[in-house]
């Protein structure tokens, strides 16, 4: 008796492993979506905190200008100085909508123009979005 698979057999082993990838793979995509989603959010939000810090440590106002392939934060003065830019989150795969493009931060760390500035982050299902207040605060919904 010859040792060994048929062809039969193997044709079935592996009808049966596409058939259990294909079930998991929108479950895996939709994971991967989440985790991109929240990753860009996180990205952001940090990057707001420390513009905000900057800006009441230097006791300088601070724009920020919220782009999808770039995060730009300035010191506003009689000079204006770029401090720090990041990549977007585009940089993710992950798109942006941003109520208000630019926001300035005075150096008591209360904002301008940011009074409920919503901003939205998609990637395929997975959907976060981030506020924030004039005094600051940023909320996660």
């Amino acid at each position: 008796m010859a040792k060994g698979f048929t062809l039969l057999e193997v044709m079935i082993t592996i009808v049966v492993i596409l058939t259990i990838t294909g079930l998991a793979f929108p479950r895996i995509s939709s994971t991967f979506d989440q985790i991109a989603t929240d990753r860009a959010l996180g990205e952001v939000l940090s990057f707001y905190h420390d513009a905000r810090l900057a800006a009441i440590w230097r006791s300088t106002a601070v724009e920020i200008e919220f782009g999808e392939d770039t995060l730009r934060a300035t010191f506003k003065g009689l000079t204006d100085s770029l401090f720090v830019t990041a990549p977007g989150p585009q940089a993710y795969g992950v798109q942006m909508v941003v109520s208000r493009q630019r926001i300035r931060i005075y150096p008591t760390g209360i904002g301008w123009g940011a009074a409920n500035t919503k901003l939205v982050f998609t990637r395929g299902a997975a959907a976060e979005s981030l506020t924030t207040s004039r005094l600051g605060r940023v909320k996660r919904w």
